[in-house]
């Protein structure tokens, strides 16, 4: 497989990686981990630019610093404005990304526009069930610091039903293979089907969590 440009690698583990201490409930951890899988889909694709493709992961969510509900509008403007891309990337090149980053949420109600929007989305899914959980509780929890504990449970397994059921917006809008996936689904639907199940699972994995 192609290597990333050392320098866009550079910039972006120096300047860019480090913004996302800031974002609330949206580490770089996860970010590394749209990074690693956008890097794994685009083996399934290898036409692409691979440096698009790392760029496009590594802002994906950038917006967050700005704001929650227009998070993927505002990264695609940090994008554009982002002086160092313009050395390495043609204006056509910038824009198709832009596009991208707006396009990833698996919520939009639309398909990207282009394939980068495609595998940018896909690799925002996660496949682990352990990080769903971690991410759903903490950023409900930092959306709503105001429920009690059972309230903040019950929306997270809701949340979790809308996008991961079989007929989750997740499951409909993925455009890559990915079997790990798969059996997240299955897994996720089982374990939000009533709220005890739920509520049980998700406090062993907090307490998991703490240790």
């Amino acid at each position: 497989m192609k290597k990333v440009n050392p320098k866009i690698v550079k910039y972006i583990e120096t300047e860019i990686l480090p913004k996302y201490g800031e974002v609330g409930g949206h580490t770089s951890e996860h970010i590394l981990q749209v990074i690693e899988r956008s890097l794994r889909f685009y083996e399934q694709a290898p036409e692409l630019n691979i440096d698009m493709v790392y760029v496009i992961a590594a802002y994906h969510d950038l917006g967050r610093l700005v704001d929650n509900e227009t998070h993927n509008i505002e990264s695609a403007k940090m994008l554009r404005a982002d002086k160092f891309l313009a050395d390495y990337f043609s204006e056509d090149e910038i824009n198709t990304m832009a596009e991208a980053v707006e396009d990833h949420r698996a919520s939009l109600g639309h398909e990207p526009r282009s394939i980068y929007g495609k595998l940018v989305s896909s690799a925002d899914r996660n496949a682990s069930v352990e990080v769903i959980l971690s991410r759903v509780y903490d950023y409900t929890k930092y959306l709503h610091p105001e429920m009690t504990e059972d309230e903040v449970i019950e929306d997270a397994r809701i949340h979790l039903r809308e996008k991961y059921s079989p007929d989750g917006y997740a499951a409909k809008t993925m455009y890559f293979k990915d079997p790990n996936f798969n059996d997240m689904l299955k897994e996720t639907e089982k374990i939000t089907r009533d709220f005890e199940t739920f509520k049980r699972i998700m406090k062993k994995h907090n307490e998991k969590r703490k240790k």
